[in-house]
């Protein structure tokens, strides 16, 4: 499940190192929204045309990418998937460590967790974000009690009963934050964390996205401090 925004110059050479990781059985659920102002959509049709395992999904209803990742997991979950694996489509996470997020879920691993931050991960690009999304992990462990050593991918893989789960319940975040909403979902699950390159973020992440990050990880600790008593 691949969210896409204006992807035009690499989609086509992406989807192709997807399909030679997959089986001819998967499928790759690519969303496509209205923050796309390119021809991604039209690339992800071109590329459905030659290859019946690509489906393109127009989302125009997403407000945030938060929407675009939850109208794919719910596309995945009506197709019966028997698991569901998202990364990103900007070429910030490798389609040939697919393989080992399959591996994870043969063993019956309910939920596996891509991770920067465990042997034979790495984090390829700015300093900053590197120390954020590790900042970010830290202090969620310590506030919620949780244990796994990168608290922020997006790359991970879901059993259908664990990605039903996750939609059930939503999330309260709109935007990245919720990648941290969803691992503290599932802590209680049987995971294991997978060990991922992730290359090159560019962007620098905004004061209102570590403002929104900080406030709904607060309200996570008083929920679960209420919780315990």
């Amino acid at each position: 499940m691949i969210p896409l925004a204006n992807e035009e110059e690499t989609v086509k050479a992406f989807l192709e190192r997807v399909r030679d990781q997959i089986s001819k059985n998967d499928r790759i659920f690519c969303i496509v929204d209205k923050a796309s102002t390119d021809h991604t959509l039209d690339k992800v049709k071109q590329a459905s045309q030659a290859d019946d395992r690509i489906i393109p999904i127009w989302a125009p209803e997403s407000r945030c990418v938060v929407d675009a990742y939850f109208r794919g997991y719910r596309e995945a979950l009506k197709a019966k998937c028997r698991w569901i694996l998202e990364m990103d489509g900007g070429m910030s996470h490798k389609p040939e460590e697919i393989p080992r997020f399959i591996e994870a879920m043969d063993r019956g691993i309910d939920f596996a967790a891509g991770s920067r931050f465990v042997p034979g991960g790495s984090h390829i690009g700015q300093l900053s974000r590197k120390l954020v999304s590790k900042g970010g992990t830290i202090l969620a462990n310590w506030l919620l009690k949780t244990k796994m050593k990168d608290m922020t991918s997006g790359f991970e893989c879901f059993t259908h009963k664990a990605m039903s789960f996750v939609v059930e319940n939503g999330v309260r975040s709109r935007a990245h934050f919720f990648q941290t909403e969803i691992r503290y979902q599932l802590r209680d699950w049987n995971w294991l964390e997978v060990p991922i390159t992730y290359t090159n973020p560019s962007k620098r992440m905004g004061k209102s996205s570590l403002l929104e990050a900080f406030r709904n990880l607060w309200q996570l600790y008083r929920e679960a401090k209420r919780k315990a008593g």
